[in-house]
């Protein structure tokens, strides 16, 4: 209840001063807070957080990275880039040594991601666009992706299997990246392959229509989040709808950046550790297996890693956006 006063708080004093910057201070603010928080998360439990919510803040690692660069020219935004600056050294300290505990605790998907956990792997936009409006597939109820098979393709993408090839695409793999009867989590699957592949820069066939799978994926990802928003069922999916906002504003669309959707994310904060919980309850079981991710790890009984991670990575997007 205290948190949703706040942010109606917030949302009074931006009506009360009729000034879109003013607001948009506010949030800003209110992002790299959450961040600074997060941060600490990280520190305290580097040696206790799976490689999912690695990847989360590696790639707010790489948002924040180029949220330096930017406002490096913006003298009203000083205080607030020096405070950016000092998120990102400590992140990189703290995502060092987390990496060096994953590899040592799973050195299976340590090796198979090896390359996108590290700085510089990730590239954010440098400019947005919109989803294109023609939708030529409505969501379908698919689980056609499930994560052994997903972690494979993305290995052979990433040259991590043995006597694999830089960009190698397997048979499967295509037919499943491209199949147009998926839902939930399986649409960010089929994202996050075309994601590596940007980041490779593979050029092969299948990736010169990366544009027009990336905004398919995202429109249908799209519908997904309104569809849940206009049912009042965000809290009851809220990883999900993270992620998909997380994965389609590091595509690049701008669409996923809405305020409502900002303040639905950092209430979901946990302020006294600085981790992220979105199930509705501590024994919310169900939904956790509703997940098609790797195995969640929860830490202390109220911070869960895929949580943390989808909304961190997601808050960089708002940031730099």
């Amino acid at each position: 209840m205290q948190k949703m006063l706040n942010f109606v708080f917030l949302l009074l004093i931006c009506l009360v001063n009729l000034q879109p910057s003013s607001c948009q201070e506010d949030r800003r603010n209110a992002i790299i807070s959450a961040m600074e928080k997060a941060v600490m998360f990280l520190a305290e439990n580097h040696d206790n957080i799976n490689i999912d919510a690695l990847l989360g803040f590696i790639i707010l690692e790489a948002c924040l990275n180029t949220v330096v660069e930017v406002w490096e020219n913006r003298a009203e935004l000083t205080i607030e880039r020096q405070r950016v600056m000092a998120v990102r050294e400590k992140l990189l300290t703290f995502m060092e040594e987390a990496a060096q505990n994953i590899e040592r605790q799973d050195p299976v998907s340590h090796k198979e991601f090896a390359p996108a956990l590290k700085p510089g792997f990730w590239k954010v936009p440098q400019k947005w666009k919109k989803i294109k409006e023609s939708r030529p597939y409505s969501l379908t109820s698919g689980n056609c992706l499930d994560l052994i098979t997903s972690d494979f393709c993305i290995s052979i993408l990433l040259e991590t299997k043995d006597d694999s090839d830089v960009c190698q695409i397997a048979d499967n793999c295509t037919n499943l990246m491209i199949n147009t009867h998926c839902d939930g989590y399986s649409l960010s699957h089929q994202l996050f392959y075309f994601l590596f592949a940007r980041m490779k820069s593979c050029s092969n066939s299948l990736f010169q229509n990366a544009g027009y799978y990336e905004n398919m994926l995202c429109d249908l990802m799209m519908q997904t989040n309104r569809n849940l928003e206009k049912k009042k069922l965000i809290h009851n999916f809220a990883d999900l709808f993270t992620e998909n906002i997380m994965f389609c504003g590091l595509a690049g669309f701008s669409d996923f950046f809405q305020t409502s959707w900002l303040d639905h994310i950092l209430s979901w904060q946990k302020k006294d550790k600085g981790c992220f919980w979105m199930y509705t309850s501590s024994n919310d079981g169900g939904h956790m297996r509703r997940r098609t991710k790797r195995s969640e790890k929860i830490i202390e009984g109220v911070c869960s890693s895929h949580n943390t991670a989808v909304a961190v990575g997601a808050l960089g997007g708002f940031l730099l956006y």
